[in-house]
């Protein structure tokens, strides 16, 4: 007598959409794989240049092209990094936008919540968290002016929850080599 053959194994949902590959979403920060020379600017209160550095940014993609892990490095008067953000980005299907997780080296962290989307050319972030002193602080970032060999990157700060925002730090990144 001959055995029932074994149905074929029921694959869940979630590792069906794994397996397809990344999501077409999941290239709207391909622009950022590679390596960039960065000329940056930290502002006053009045948005007068308060600092001006140099620094280095390199992208690259993870796991498929599903995630995208970039390190920040502002550089010192040498060329000696004085800090690093790395950062840990994924597009979410089930959200519909980016989500992030980044992690300060070289100078005090604190926790922030980042997600982020991709709209009319820019990409757009987001993020809230405690700052140094337990106070909520809502930062905006937008990359912009985005083109094959460069782009543009501000970012805005609010303390009072939202209502006012300061512009607190601009750069422009030039790529130093093909990703």
């Amino acid at each position: 007598m001959q055995e029932p053959a074994a149905a074929p194994a029921q694959v869940p949902p979630e590792i069906a959409r794994y397996i397809k590959g990344a999501p077409p979403e999941a290239s709207q920060f391909d622009f950022l794989i590679g390596d960039w020379d960065v000329e940056a600017t930290r502002l006053k209160e009045d948005g007068a240049p308060l600092l001006r550095y140099t620094a280095a940014w390199n992208a690259v993609h993870l796991n498929g092209g599903r995630m995208v892990m970039d390190d920040f490095r502002a550089l010192g008067p040498a060329g000696q990094p004085v800090s690093s953000f790395v950062t840990l980005r994924t597009y979410s299907e089930s959200t519909q936008r980016w989500e992030f997780v980044g992690l300060q080296a070289l100078q005090p962290p604190f926790p922030m919540e980042w997600h982020g989307a991709f709209v009319d050319g820019e990409m757009l972030l987001d993020a809230s968290g405690k700052g140094p002193q337990g106070q909520l602080v809502k930062t905006k970032i937008r990359f912009f002016d985005i083109a094959a060999g460069s782009f543009s990157w501000e970012s805005s700060m609010s303390l009072d929850g939202g209502t006012r925002w300061k512009k607190t730090a601009q750069l422009q990144a030039t790529r130093k080599s093909a990703p």
